[in-house]
């Protein structure tokens, strides 16, 4: 009897599922066998290694102490740099025009549907040079000694205004694209700023304020056309007003050669995060930022760049690791690329562009993250399938091996590699502290090492970052080369030396000059010998590495005299994928802890799409999983926070909780929630 259209389906349908299932067993049993066989493998080689000479026993060595306990890297071999360094960052650009054949600079998109239009090095060093030029002709003093602001989103302009003014030995003074109207009024005025260059209107009326504008400007060049009342309202109190573009015709028309800056005289000044005040202004050199380039040339091996690499700029121009980074891009001969707009345009951006180098910020990571892992829970043929993926590719990165044209990468990470352009192969994550396990899945789906670093502005960026191919967490690595690291005795917080723990002290070539107009804070924070006293609290785990675990500076004392670090506490509980961010506080009066929340509703189980979860269940899931964390992490009962808040916005830089660099402004917070912290203690 023939069968129905129906039933012939039904058979086709069980046949396909008998196959399906078949096939994910066997490719489990050959996962079984693999993992087997590599385990015997391992065993061999491990079995060699002991037999090895003592130069086997140098290469596990990460970092050394001298008599005086100050860690300096230590190589197995020394990395010789071949590569000649300029004298001065203008130079640079020659350098990146000469290794790329003139080949394309930087590049810039007008809307998120355009293509993106690229400048060549000699478009990008012919714009500079008139742009300086054009600041001399209208009366700026060839002069390291001069400061010109730069206050303006990352953009071509951006990075033409800051070579323009190495091109004439002017030190640039970049401010936050988002710093509220009193920070530039108090900033502009302390620099002396007479000209300043501003992105477009937004910046301007930050800039006016209440209608008057700092007393020192004289002069306001805008990147991108303001309205006709905001030009008028700058000359009707007396500022001069261009266009960016009226500059470079000054500079095209001029006949002013260029006024490079002697190496070791000042190029920029860098503004620290600002978490507990206004924030000081570190003062680098043309030679400190350079011998910073060198020295992540020489600590990134065997990572190399050159004229077919590219980077998509995340972080602001402002900010140390973004313009260390394209200084690295420009020596190699590589590109640069803008976002069109805020964050929310990288991934589209980035996939037009397909960087090879990226600056990971931890929540781009845990976006990813948790898109791999919502996938895996919508089918369970997909969750087994991706669980053999990453046990495969974690297992080749403990061999040393990074790589992204695997069987599984084919199969199942490529849409992953594709969100970011799909040609990532080196990347650096830094700006703030990153999960360990949400770090290794990164590296482990976009095969690439992506390199942990530790620093500040204080120290032109590098102090330390994480070896190539070390895949352990929860530490920041080694010294860069040519990076001196000491700990230093804390008497207070029962941290020294003596034990491998105390307060991080660095020293290097390319540490800063001082804070500008700043002495006495200088002599706080970099002591006669030229150590930088970072704040940070760490100790060195066996292997070399160092771990930063506490804040010098943030500690408070509970009623029964127990000392909180807050920091460390909100480390191991941002670890929580259910919360977005958190604030631990304390009070001398009281004898617990408090904690403010925002969650990240998406994560939480049985969440709905408009916050529909009450209040006391989102807090009582959270409680559990930060017990959890606190119980892993070793926590004493006193340091897990007894009573919660629920935030109903996260911090941000906009509303000025967050710090450029994404660290929390504690006093802002802490004013801003007054209410809500007193509320949390009343009923105790």
């Amino acid at each position: 009897m023939a069968k129905t259209p129906m039933e012939t389906r039904n058979v086709k349908e069980t046949v396909k599922g008998m196959w399906t299932g078949i096939s994910l067993n066997i490719l489990f049993v050959c996962d079984v066998i693999v993992v087997a066989i590599t385990r015997c493998i391992n065993a061999m080689k491990a079995v060699l290694l002991r037999e090895t000479s003592a130069r086997s026993q140098q290469r596990r060595l990460y970092s050394e102490s001298d008599e005086k306990g100050v860690r300096h890297r230590k190589e197995e071999e020394p990395v010789n740099i071949q590569m000649v360094f300029p004298d001065t960052l203008y130079d640079i650009l020659k350098f990146g025009k000469q290794l790329s054949n003139d080949g394309p600079a930087v590049g810039f998109r007008p809307n998120i549907k355009a293509k993106y239009q690229w400048l060549s090095y000699e478009d990008l060093i012919l714009r500079s040079r008139n742009f300086g030029a054009g600041l001399v002709a209208m009366g700026c003093p060839p002069s390291s000694e001069y400061l010109v602001g730069i206050f303006a989103k990352s953009c071509v302009e951006w990075t033409v205004a800051e070579f323009g003014c190495y091109s004439q030995a002017l030190i640039t003074a970049p401010l936050y694209d988002s710093l509220g109207s009193k920070a530039c009024h108090e900033l502009t005025d302390f620099y002396g700023i007479e000209i300043m260059v501003c992105g477009g209107g937004e910046q301007i009326k930050a800039l006016m304020g209440g209608g008057q504008p700092p007393r020192c400007l004289r002069t306001v060049i805008y990147m991108e056309q303001p309205s006709t009342e905001v030009i008028n309202q700058l000359k009707d109190v007396g500022v001069a007003v261009y266009s960016f573009g009226e500059i470079e015709a000054l500079g095209r028309e001029s006949s002013e050669g260029l006024h490079l800056a002697d190496p070791s005289s000042l190029a920029t000044l860098i503004l620290t995060s600002g978490t507990t005040g206004m924030p000081k202004a570190v003062m680098l050199s043309h030679k400190a930022v350079l011998a910073a380039a060198r020295s992540y040339v020489a600590s990134t091996w065997p990572v190399r760049l050159g004229p077919e690499d590219s980077m998509m700029g995340v972080f602001p121009l402002a900010h140390i690791l973004e313009r260390l980074l394209e200084k690295l891009l420009f020596l190699h001969g590589a590109k640069v690329a803008y976002l069109t707009g805020d964050i929310s345009t990288l991934f589209a951006d980035a996939q037009e562009v397909h960087p090879t180098v990226f600056g990971f910020v931890p929540r781009l990571l845990t976006k990813v993250y948790e898109k791999f892992e919502s996938d895996m829970e919508k089918c369970w043929s997909s969750s087994i399938l991706s669980k053999m993926a990453l046990r495969w590719k974690m297992n080749d990165m403990k061999r040393g091996k990074f790589r992204n044209d695997t069987f599984w990468d084919k199969l199942l990470l490529k849409k992953y590699q594709d969100v970011l352009g799909g040609r990532v192969k080196t990347g650096f994550t830094g700006s703030a502290a990153v999960d360990g396990k949400i770090l290794n899945f990164t590296r482990a789906v976009f095969g690439c090492y992506i390199f942990e670093i530790y620093g500040q502005s204080e120290t032109c960026g590098p102090a330390t970052l994480t070896r190539y191919g070390d895949i352990t967490t929860e530490h920041v690595g080694i010294p860069f080369n040519g990076v001196e690291v000491k700990l230093i005795d804390v008497p207070d917080m029962g941290y020294y030396a003596k034990d491998e723990r105390g307060e991080i002290c660095t020293r290097s070539p390319f540490n800063m000059m001082g804070y500008y107009k700043m002495e006495e804070k200088t002599s706080e924070t970099m002591d006669k010998e030229g150590w930088i006293h970072t704040g940070d609290i760490g100790k060195w785990l066996p292997e070399g590495n160092l771990k930063i675990f506490d804040r010098k500076k943030h500690i408070f004392k509970l009623n029964q005299g127990e000392y909180l670090a807050p920091e460390r506490i909100e480390g191991v509980f941002q670890r929580s994928l259910l919360l977005t961010n958190i604030f631990v506080d304390g009070d001398s009066k009281h004898s617990y802890a408090v904690a403010l929340v925002y969650p990240n509703y998406s994560a939480l189980t049985g969440s709905a799409p408009n916050h529909q979860l009450s209040p006391d269940e989102v807090t009582e899931q959270i409680i559990t999983d930060l017990q959890r964390l606190g119980k892993e992490a070793k926590l004493k009962s006193y340091e897990v926070p007894k009573k919660f808040h629920i935030m109903t916005q996260p911090f941000s830089v906009e509303n000025n909780c967050l710090t450029q660099s994404l660290k929390t402004r504690r006093e802002v917070v802490r004013s801003l929630f007054k209410e809500e912290i007193k509320k949390m203690y009343s009923n105790s």
